[in-house]
């Protein structure tokens, strides 16, 4: 409802602006890319491979251990119940959103599927509400300040003077998991495929991450290095421009009005096609074509507000969107130091999918080879 998103926004947007909070998540970005990068480095480089299972597993751990302060270690296959019943759960989700009958509970819940969801479900609450009440019993026994803060530290901090639960507190760290894991390896993995598609634009890319952090290609980056890689932004931005993760968005009329003639009333429901939105050809011309100088300061100073929303927009933004650029930024520097991409897919042949997140039916697929 309104009055309890407005007071939880409230609380929570202080830790996407914590310096230290935001540091803390770069190493985390560092470490789970440098495990990413190893996986990668294992594959042949002459063969194509979809990249989206290496990516999603790296996002999993980082927004896991970001949120949770705890290393589930979904990269490295270990046989955890929690990424079992995520992934399941997911992909549950999903196949119910483009299927129309699975949509009323009453019939949802009497099938396999829903049965299935409900199971998992309960595994992923089990696991993050045992996670908090370990984590608050060492808030409260001031055993904290030896680990790395988390995204549930801040919760935790402000329990008694904000009157938050622990089941409040559940509410938001699940939140964070389920909304910040599919969608960034979502925009990585569509990335990596415009990359590859466009070895000019690679090209500037390695130039800029050769720059920022010369030949040394181990080193771990830094908040300011990630600030730095302004054209790395723009080529995320712009894969972003043609590939939102979340493809539409829906919104309630807060009045009425009239658009097109058509008189829309207060309490309709408004779907909002991002995907639609971002190829306006007033905004960008020529707009099914990959142009990262779009995003440039001097081509996008004067563009309207609302012609570019891949985190929606308004008050009711994506309160994650730095966070996810960030990450971002930091797994596609990891990759670009290291390797070139090369793919000899065409972009018609992705087979978009409009689901809750876009993503390809039958994946995108990238030669990984080594750089050096």
């Amino acid at each position: 409802t309104g009055a309890k998103w407005k007071n939880r926004r409230r609380i929570i947007t202080p830790a996407f602006h914590d310096k230290e909070l935001l540091n803390n998540f770069v190493d985390i970005y560092n470490e789970q890319s440098a495990v990413l990068v190893q996986r990668l480095a294992s594959l042949k480089s002459e063969k194509e491979v979809n990249l989206y299972p290496y990516i999603a597993s790296c996002a999993l751990d980082i927004i896991c251990e970001a949120a949770m302060g705890l290393n589930i270690g979904a990269q490295h296959d270990r046989n955890s119940q929690y990424v079992d019943a995520v992934l399941k759960l997911t992909d549950i989700l999903l196949k119910r959103q483009r299927m129309p009958w699975l949509w009323p509970d009453l019939i949802f819940k009497i099938l396999p599927q829903g049965r299935a969801h409900d199971r998992y479900l309960k595994i992923v609450h089990q696991f993050t509400k045992k996670v908090i009440d370990d984590r608050a019993q060492a808030f409260h026994a001031d055993e904290i300040r030896q680990k790395r803060s988390a995204f549930l530290d801040l919760l935790l901090k402000q329990m008694h003077d904000e009157q938050l639960t622990l089941v409040d507190i559940q509410e938001e760290v699940d939140t964070f998991m389920f909304e910040g894991h599919d969608t960034t390896a979502a925009a990585i993995n569509f990335t990596c495929f415009m990359i590859a598609s466009h070895p000019e634009v690679q090209q500037k890319l390695h130039d800029e991450v050769d720059r920022v952090f010369g030949n040394d290609h181990d080193r771990s980056s830094t908040t300011e290095d990630l600030n730095e890689l302004n054209y790395l932004e723009c080529v995320i931005k712009e894969t972003l421009r043609l590939f939102p993760s979340v493809p539409f968005i829906a919104r309630e009329v807060q009045e009425d009005f009239t658009y097109n003639d058509y008189k829309i009333l207060r309490g309709s429901t408004a779907v909002l096609f991002i995907y639609y939105i971002h190829r306006d050809p007033k905004h960008f011309p020529d707009p099914e074509r990959f142009d990262p100088d779009r995003f440039l300061p001097e081509n996008s100073h004067d563009r309207a507000a609302y012609a570019f929303v891949p985190f929606s927009a308004g008050s009711r933004n994506c309160i994650g969107q730095r966070f996810a650029l960030l990450e971002e930024k930091a797994m596609l520097s990891s990759i670009l130091r290291r390797f070139k991409l090369k793919t000899a897919q065409k972009r018609d042949e992705l087979n978009l999918s409009f689901e809750i997140i876009l993503r390809s039916e039958h994946g995108a697929f990238v030669q990984v080879e080594p750089r050096f």
